[in-house]
């Protein structure tokens, strides 16, 4: 026995016609998110490929600046204070191929690599 879920979209389709009528049905929603229904319950949602790009980009940057914040926070607990972090993170680090810690934050890599780095600095390894 299922109990019903609340839907959260305004377009829904029940998913015995989706094969004839999504199409018609996701052009309707205008980009909005639209419910696929089974017995009443929301089975799943979808949602056109343009508006999910625009999603991940959203959840993507949201984690860039979650992961800037923290390494930002190790700088502060590392170096003691705003103007010494900002002096290292422009500053060529040679652990870094030479390259300023604050150039190579733009992906999550290179913010991974520069915690990285402040762990090692914060531990004593000579890099």
């Amino acid at each position: 026995m299922s109990t019903k879920q609340k839907n959260y979209a305004e377009k829904c389709i029940d998913i015995h016609d989706i094969e004839s009528s999504l199409d018609l049905v996701m052009n309707e929603s205008k980009g909005s998110p639209v419910a696929v229904m089974k017995d009443g319950s929301p089975v799943f949602y979808c949602v056109p490929a343009d508006t999910y790009a625009v999603i991940l980009e959203a959840v993507e940057a949201s984690e860039m600046r979650a992961l800037n914040e923290r390494v930002h926070q190790l700088g502060l607990e590392l170096f003691g204070d705003e103007d010494k972090w900002k002096s290292w993170i422009k500053t060529p680090a040679l652990a870094l191929g030479g390259k300023l810690p604050e150039s190579i934050m733009v992906t999550k890599e290179g913010i991974n690599r520069v915690r990285d780095l402040l762990g090692q600095i914060s531990h004593g390894v000579v890099v």
